[in-house]
């Protein structure tokens, strides 16, 4: 099968600090992710990713979706479906990690746990609105001390 033939799947997170996207096959197999900052230039950065992406996968035909604090304006801008984060969070660690009892998202504005039970609906609490604690500060001190923030646990 040709490329022109595919349909990938795109996911995008745009994030207060942050913008992640995932390229997904037919199968669910991720064969292209970004993890930017960035740095409030996310018009830019949406740009950008998307002529790599198109460079790589030249010709294909994509579905995207978005989400995060700072997608829904993109996504209505853009007209890109948009899906709440923390059901978007849910929704794939229910398919993907049937056994998990509690998800932590560290985001860069709060923090979200979702609590599963089998046969239940989750549930799901966040922390106010202060930073303190979440991924902000997490994803700056590894800006400050210039390593990747993948490299922190390994570093400490």
């Amino acid at each position: 099968m040709k490329d022109e033939e595919i349909t990938y799947r795109i996911g995008i997170d745009v994030g207060s600090t942050t913008f992640k996207m995932m390229v997904l096959d037919s199968a669910d197999k991720v064969i292209y992710k970004s993890y930017i900052r960035h740095k409030a230039n996310i018009n830019q950065v949406f740009a950008e990713e998307l002529k790599r992406v198109e460079g790589r996968f030249h010709g294909a035909r994509f579905r995207m979706k978005m989400t995060g604090s700072a997608g829904m304006g993109l996504s209505e801008r853009l007209e890109i479906p948009f899906i709440q984060e923390v059901i978007a969070s849910v929704e794939v660690v229910r398919k993907r990690y049937p056994n998990i009892h509690t998800m932590i998202d560290l985001g860069g504005e709060d923090t979200k746990i979702a609590f599963f039970d089998e046969g239940k609906h989750p549930d799901i609490r966040m922390n106010g609105s202060s930073a303190g604690g979440t991924g902000s500060f997490i994803d700056q001190m590894a800006d400050l001390m210039n390593i990747p923030v993948e490299s922190l646990g390994a570093e400490a």
